[in-house]
């Protein structure tokens, strides 16, 4: 998104957002979910001030490793699940992994902590 998208989008001149995100100018609590919103993030990330080249790249080595996991977790069952199942269960354990979270954790995937939900909703194909 550019300045002037966010600009636009916020009300505010393009000169207030360079303060902004140069953290020239303070915001308010409202300001800041209306900023976390348009940018589709939570808004401790804004607080905390994360690199921003850092978290996208944890948050793609945490999928990968929940692709994994779930792909083993078909193997071991013995299933072959459609992808649109594979994707429900991938983004469940992303949800529930970051729901208490602002960053991607580093510590490694417990994979016995979903097996259970995996196992559940692979159970769906050998139901049909």
């Amino acid at each position: 998104m550019t300045k002037e998208d966010a600009s636009a989008a916020l009300g505010v001149s393009k000169v207030q957002i360079w303060r902004l995100e140069n953290k020239s100018n303070t915001v308010s609590a409202e300001r800041l979910f209306e900023i976390a919103d348009l940018y589709g993030v939570d808004p401790r990330k804004l607080l905390h001030g994360e690199k921003a080249a850092e978290a996208p790249h944890k948050l793609y080595a945490r999928i990968g490793e929940v692709v994994a996991m779930v792909e083993e977790e078909a193997q071991r069952l013995d299933v072959k699940p459609p992808p649109h199942l594979v994707g429900e269960a991938v983004v469940e354990i992303l949800r529930q992994e970051t729901r208490q979270q602002t960053t991607p954790d580093i510590t490694p995937l417990d994979a016995m902590k979903y097996q259970g939900l995996v196992s559940l909703l692979f159970k769906q194909i050998s139901d049909l």
